[in-house]
């Protein structure tokens, strides 16, 4: 189930990146960093693209 994944995010403060385990409906909003209470934005789910047809894959027209 997709609202059941954890994401784990390093902490982007230099003096602790401590590794979060955030929910999934976490994304797009922002969180506290327990270790030094930084705010992170949560990243929203990557698009993977469609592959487009190579020119080699295109059938050329007749």
């Amino acid at each position: 189930m997709a609202g059941d994944e954890v994401i784990r995010i390093m902490c982007p403060n230099l003096g602790c990146q401590r590794v979060l385990a955030v929910p999934s409906m976490a994304r797009g909003k922002l969180v506290r960093c327990r270790g030094c209470g930084s705010n992170i934005r949560i990243p929203v789910a990557r698009v993977e693209p469609t592959a487009a047809p190579t020119p080699q894959q295109q059938k050329p027209a007749a």
